[in-house]
């Protein structure tokens, strides 16, 4: 049981080292696993001392000593994602299993004049194993990070999963007849990475088919602007109209905004979701979306950290990252 009073401050390496009649620096290197120096008695009563007084060790101290932190900084861009807890959820589980620990990084908005410092600060101070980048680190910051020797997981991108999911969109919409599309992107302040490749791949889909290229809308998440933008996409496309969404909340919000323009769903204006929201399987009519499996989506991470600092990967390897990802068929198209 700890000495330590309720009331004291937290105990030091000072104070361990008075307890276990050893140096602070004997303290440092026990703590910090660098034992070979020492014989079993000495470590041994390192570590009892540490564990009577509570002892916590710094995780600036062990960077000091290690050349890192036992943290793993995962960087998410400045966008929306329904999703997002449950990609951290299971990131900071898989980064634990490995003994690490997750600190999350929120990216500031491209459009603010943002520079590196923030990111590079953090690394500088916290100098993390290593750095997972949801895609969220500029290229710029990726150089400086680099030249500091942290790795950058993924190092390269070989599968965009938000084009695969503009791909799956477009696709579905045009195997039910749709020939005209839309991409309705959600109306935000925040900067729109995601979006930007989703609707990239939307226009790569239709030019592909040879079919006229897709407008792009911003919807808010309000009646009347909803309204306003579908009014704008009838009088520029007619109907009937296929329209890929950034997520389920921009589709519920067309569908909605369909119904009281007195438009059928999906006779006039057919909507596709993404991401599997809750909410959009609560509505009627049920929409249509983009479903991922979050575990399997991230499971190519969770091989790449094992592989970086060792531990056990997934036994099953990494399958294909497009399997992760599917139509949930629903009522809008």
């Amino acid at each position: 049981m700890s000495r330590q009073p309720e009331n004291r401050k937290p105990a030091t390496s000072v104070d361990v080292a008075r307890l276990a009649g050893v140096s602070r620096a004997t303290v440092s290197h026990v703590l910090n696993g660098q034992t070979e120096k020492f014989n079993a008695d000495t470590v041994e009563r390192v570590r009892s001392a540490a564990a009577e007084l509570g002892y916590v060790r710094s995780t600036a101290g062990r960077a000091l000593a290690m050349g890192r932190s036992d943290l793993v900084v995962v960087v998410v861009p400045y966008t929306t994602f329904i999703r997002l807890q449950d990609v951290i959820e299971v990131l900071s589980s898989d980064i634990a299993e490995l003994g690490f620990s997750m600190v999350v990084h929120f990216s500031m908005s491209r459009t603010k004049e943002e520079t590196p410092n923030r990111l590079l600060h953090l690394i500088e101070t916290l100098r993390p194993a290593g750095v997972v980048d949801l895609g969220g680190v500029s290229r710029r910051e990726l150089d400086l990070i680099e030249k500091t020797g942290c790795a950058v997981l993924p190092r390269k991108l070989h599968f965009d999963v938000n084009h695969w999911i503009g791909i799956l969109q477009a696709r579905h919409l045009h195997s039910r007849g749709y020939t005209e599309l839309v991409y309705a992107f959600l109306s935000d302040v925040r900067d729109d990475p995601y979006g930007r490749s989703r609707s990239a791949a939307v226009t790569e889909f239709c030019e592909a088919e040879g079919l006229t290229a897709p407008i792009h809308v911003h919807v808010p998440i309000e009646p009347e602007g909803a309204e306003e933008a579908l009014k704008t996409v009838l009088e520029q496309r007619g109907r009937p109209v296929g329209i890929a969404c950034f997520n389920d909340e921009v589709a519920v919000a067309v569908v909605f905004a369909a119904k009281r323009l007195g438009l059928s769903v999906p006779g006039d204006v057919a909507v596709i979701g993404a991401e599997g929201a809750e909410i959009g399987q609560a509505v009627s009519p049920r929409v249509t979306t983009v479903k991922g499996d979050v575990p399997a989506a991230v499971r190519h991470i969770r091989y790449l950290l094992a592989q970086t600092f060792g531990g056990p990967a997934p036994s099953d390897g990494i399958p294909p990252q497009e399997d992760a990802y599917s139509i949930l068929p629903g009522e809008t198209t």
